[in-house]
């Protein structure tokens, strides 16, 4: 054709994998429209435009292939179907490579009867080591439910004595927190006791130095002007440094106000962090416990159901054999009652025989039975020795599974020392943080009340400041009053005697006092500034401390759920080989029905359980100490919340 068309036919729709028959005679095409079922076409060769189409694929056809005697066609598409079309002619003639392909008739085989007997020995030999087998593995499943049931009973054990040694120590922190209550009151009142004390002392000392002042006043009447200008400097200095200390200290407190706002802010971000930590793990954890528990339901629903299966398969060949027994015990009552009738026609016939042949057949029964006897014997010391043999095999498998349960122990036991260690280390930390939050709160108290002194202070002061001016107008308004007599010297004498009676009755106060008043107050004032800077760089010291810790846990939280992921990865590669392992069994089951796979399978599954069980272990200590290290951090974080708060107060 020389690469030209011969003939063009129209099939109306894309088509995408075309196969031609090995005969030559049909064309097999499948459609390709993109989301479109596609159907599949037979078009007789040469083509004619003819064809019939079968809808069978929701998807584009991907392979279309014939077998190589036309037999049969496949095909698959993307919708991951796969169709197999019987494409056969009913009055199709063989070819001559189906006829080469035919193979020859099978030949006869011919056993002899030392054949049969030994396969038959073999046969009987295989149902003893069934029976041994099934023996053992009823012994190895209640020796695991005995096991499982000691387990749970330490687990209980250990779990409600941890629960009673948690609330021991609940018991015991309520106790401290209500003597520090305790403590806190008495100290309390026992300060207003003492400050009560205190402004009856000062009330007391105020009057006597009024007193002392008023009698100073009246011998320094003539100075009065001067000493008037000279107290009234010293006043406006006195409520500059007085202004200026109040703005200082207000704007420390604002300060620090706002240094313990961003603190607590920082805080509570630092325990949402916590917390979505917290209920991330706790989810990884609940999902973790849930698909595990499924897993175990599916293997044991597994496992009881192929035992039941070999029950019953058993039961049923016990049942066979049962039968055979009863037929051979029937054989064998045929069999003797023809010996009795026999011996019954013998007995009459040697009715006439003497009695000492009598005698020999007395002595041939009591040999008999002797022999009977030791054949007896024989059998029961033979039935001793297997059993003896059985009981060293349990003997052999029990010296085995206590060996690797001692060398799983010790490694268990290491890591719960470790364990205790790092337990009892974090409680180490944690009472010194509860000492150090203590002392920290008893400082915040002594401040406050240090705090609250000073503006009772600063009030009275107010208030004689107050009374001073009110004293010092009505004073110049007497005076303008006393001046208006300035050309009257009588009237005027009288009225400077009426004002000095008015407003020094008591005498003049000396003016030293009033220093040592100054170098009191400004001892207080450094004492307390200096208290304060103290008191702020302890504040920092323990938030640096606090928030080292913080990140301390969470560094520890996030080594734990890496080491969670790392086991989770080990117990699912350990699922898939012990599932690997199964299936070989089976096969190894199904192919060949030797003993030795059954004992490897047997021996193989105890130690799969074995490891599964200590990892379960291992997860659930993980768990708790998680848990536990979660609960410590909250806590803390309450506490330390609640002691930011009373220091807000």
């Amino acid at each position: 054709c020389n690469g030209q068309p011969q003939k063009k036919i129209e099939a109306g729709t894309t088509l995408g994998q075309i196969v031609l028959s090995n005969s030559a005679k049909t064309l097999f095409a499948a459609v390709a429209e993109p989301d479109a079922p596609a159907a599949v076409r037979c078009y007789k060769f040469p083509l004619d435009g003819y064809y019939n189409e079968f809808s069978c694929h929701s998807a584009p056809v991907t392979r279309i292939r014939v077998t190589f005697d036309d037999y049969f066609l496949f095909t698959c598409s993307e919708d991951g179907c796969l169709f197999i079309f019987d494409v056969r002619k009913k009055d199709r003639v063989a070819s001559k490579r189906d006829k080469e392909n035919v193979l020859p008739p099978a030949d006869e085989i011919l056993v002899t009867r030392t054949f049969l007997d030994e396969k038959q020995g073999q046969l009987l030999e295989l149902e003893r080591q069934v029976e041994e087998l099934s023996n053992q593995i009823e012994f190895q499943l209640r020796h695991r439910e005995s096991f499982h049931k000691e387990e749970m009973v330490e687990l209980e054990e250990k779990y409600t004595q941890e629960i009673d040694q948690e609330r021991t120590k609940y018991d015991i922190l309520r106790e401290e927190r209500n003597d520090a209550e305790m403590e806190a009151d008495e100290n309390m009142k026992t300060l207003a006791e003492l400050h009560a004390k205190q402004t009856q002392d000062l009330e007391a000392s105020f009057q006597n130095k009024m007193m002392i002042e008023v009698g100073r006043y009246q011998k320094l009447a003539a100075e009065r002007e001067s000493v008037h200008k000279f107290w009234e400097n010293q006043h406006r200095d006195l409520m500059e440094r007085h202004n200026k200390t109040v703005t200082e200290r207000k704007s420390e407190f604002e300060a620090k106000q706002q240094e313990d706002k961003r603190a607590i802010q920082r805080i509570m971000e630092e325990k949402r962090l916590a917390e979505e930590v917290h209920q991330e793990t706790m989810k990884q954890l609940e999902q973790d416990t849930d698909r595990e528990i499924e897993e175990l339901k599916e293997e044991k629903e597994l496992r009881l159901k192929a035992e039941k299966d070999d029950k019953v398969r058993l039961r049923g060949m016990s049942g066979i054999h049962k039968r055979n027994h009863e037929d051979l015990k029937r054989l064998m009552t045929k069999k003797e009652e023809e010996l009795r009738q026999y011996q019954e026609e013998a007995r009459k016939k040697q009715d006439r025989i003497d009695q000492l042949e009598k005698e020999k057949a007395h002595n041939l029964k009591e040999i008999q039975e002797r022999d009977k006897q030791i054949g007896d014997k024989e059998g029961k010391i033979y039935d001793l020795k297997k059993q003896n043999q059985e009981l060293e095999k349990f003997k052999f498998v029990l010296d085995y599974k206590i060996k690797e349960l001692k060398a799983q122990i010790d490694p268990k036991s290491e890591a719960i020392a470790e364990m205790m260690k790092q337990i009892q280390a974090m409680d180490s930390d944690l009472e010194d943080y509860h000492r150090k939050n203590k002392q920290l709160q008893v400082n915040i108290q002594q401040l406050q009340s240090k705090q609250k002194s000073l503006q009772e202070e600063i009030i009275s002061q107010r208030k004689r400041m107050l009374e001073s001016q009110t004293i010092i107008k009505r004073f110049k308004n007497d005076l303008h009053e006393c001046v208006q007599f300035i050309q009257e010297p009588k009237l005027l004498k009288e009225s400077a005697q009426r004002l000095y009676q008015k407003y020094v009755p008591n005498g003049i106060k000396k003016q030293e006092l009033d220093a040592d008043i100054q170098q009191e107050y400004n001892r207080q004032r450094d004492y307390l500034e200096k208290s304060v800077e103290s008191l702020k760089r302890k504040l920092l010291k323990d938030s640096d401390v606090h928030r080292q810790d913080n990140t301390r846990i969470l560094q520890e939280n996030v080594q734990l759920i890496r080491e969670i992921n790392d086991l989770r990865r080990e117990i699912d590669y350990l699922k898939r080989e012990r599932q690997q392992q199964k299936l070989n069994v089976s096969k190894l089951k199904k192919s060949s029905g030797k003993s030795a796979s059954s004992t490897q399978a047997s021996m193989m599954d105890p130690n799969e359980t074995r490891e599964v069980e200590a990892n379960k272990t291992h997860l659930e200590e993980l768990r708790r100490g998680i848990e536990n290290q979660m609960s410590l951090r909250e806590g803390y974080v309450a506490r330390h919340s609640a002691g930011s708060d009373n220091s807000e107060a």
